[in-house]
């Protein structure tokens, strides 16, 4: 009798033990690279995302234009939801979207009032696109903080350990790293949206955040910033090497990618004469050469952002070949974060014939990543698309990921 109980819990734990197994994560659940490729589950990996920029904001109901373009809260959230159901309908891979808790009245609204429930509903958002079989690439976008609204301090306090902006701002960057290094439903960490292209531009003298952006209770005048709120090319880069060494230090499973447009066409022009700006346009070796100095390593994956036209298609499409092929000629795969068109846009062009172009190219050139922009998001009418819209597009990706992203 006792080895007859024993050998029934020897089954008992064998089974249990076997589930927990089958369920458990794997390293090869998690994106990888070697050289200028990616990989997952032991085969290259590429793939075509969207942007929803409010995903997180407009689930929880603190993006600022809800009362504009949704109405409540409830319609604002349902939306994300159908968002994210379209996406999986459509084998769509992956969804980048604006993760930091937004501007200085929807942390206050959010994050500050009750940080328990912020990241409760962060694990919804995840739970549910982990259900439906869509990645996730948070863009952080800590590095403003919005440190003059909320801490007096000048944007450059970023750089500084002991300033209440830096704090907050890699504060934030842990509790969301640590919270989900093991989840696989994050495609790769993503550090902010197109920082490089606010290289060596002088700040002084302009205008902050419009009052709307501020707590009810705001009692403060617009804040006109000074060049201490300006950021040169070289706080930049330091910027990128710091959070990522940072991000990495914390989370062994994920890459991470900059988030980067790219360089402006006057890089140049701008850093050597920074702050008494006098304008040149970059010659091609300059501007590809800059693209690739302003992603340093640590950073795994390239970002560029790229919009073409119908009326001009091989001007960027040409762009998009030949930086792709400078960055993969360093052994670094290549992320388009943001690729959309223009002139027409997509609500005059219902066949998305630009974007489907750079599809093509895109999938001859062996570009691993790409986000479309813009998905569900109707704050911009004309660059917007769903599967109903833009059927041939999505289609495009659809495909594109059935035979890279291993989406059936």
């Amino acid at each position: 009798m006792k080895y007859t109980s024993m050998i029934l819990l020897l089954l008992v734990l064998f089974v249990v033990l076997g589930i927990s197994a089958q369920g458990a994560v794997k390293p090869d659940d998690f994106l990888s690279r070697k050289g200028a490729k990616l990989y997952m589950h032991g085969r290259e990996y590429r793939a075509i995302g969207v942007n929803v920029p409010h995903l997180h904001q407009a689930y929880i109901g603190t993006w600022l234009h809800i009362p504009m373009k949704y109405g409540t809260n409830e319609k604002a959230k349902q939306a994300i939801v159908d968002a994210i159901l379209d996406a999986q309908k459509s084998r769509i891979a992956f969804i980048r979207f604006f993760a930091s808790p937004g501007y200085p009245r929807d942390i206050e609204m959010s994050y500050m009032k009750d940080r328990e429930a912020y990241w409760k509903s962060m694990d919804e958002l995840v739970a549910l696109c982990r259900e439906h079989n869509v990645k996730l690439v948070p863009s952080l976008n800590v590095v403003m903080w919005h440190s003059i609204e909320n801490f007096d301090e000048p944007r450059q306090a970023i750089l500084d350990p002991n300033s209440k902006t830096y704090k907050a701002a890699y504060g934030y960057i842990r509790e969301f790293v640590t919270r989900y290094k093991d989840e696989p439903t994050i495609l790769m960490w993503e550090l902010l949206n197109e920082g490089m292209l606010a290289s060596d531009v002088d700040m002084k003298d302009s205008k902050g955040l419009p009052r709307e952006c501020y707590p009810a209770d705001w009692t403060r005048e617009q804040k006109i910033l000074s060049r201490e709120d300006s950021f040169t090319w070289a706080m930049w880069l330091r910027i990128y090497k710091e959070q990522t060494a940072f991000i990495k230090s914390l989370d062994p499973n994920h890459l991470v990618t900059s988030g980067d447009a790219g360089t402006r066409q006057e890089c140049t022009s701008r850093r050597e004469t920074f702050p008494d700006f006098k304008y040149w346009n970059d010659t091609l070796r300059e501007s590809i050469a800059n693209n690739l100095a302003s992603q340093p390593e640590p950073l795994d994956v390239y970002s560029y952002h790229i919009y073409g036209s119908n009326k001009k298609p091989e001007e960027m499409l040409n762009w998009m070949r030949d930086i792709s092929r400078a960055t993969q000629a360093t052994e670094s795969p290549v992320f388009i974060g943001e690729l959309g068109q223009w002139d027409p846009s997509f609500d005059k062009d219902p066949q998305g014939k630009w974007a489907r172009q750079a599809i093509d190219l895109m999938e001859k050139e062996q570009v691993s990543l790409a986000a479309l922009w813009v998905w569900h998001f109707n704050w911009q009418p004309d660059l917007t698309f769903t599967s109903e819209s833009q059927p041939a597009l999505v289609k495009r990706a659809g495909d594109f990921n059935k035979r890279w992203a291993g989406l059936k």
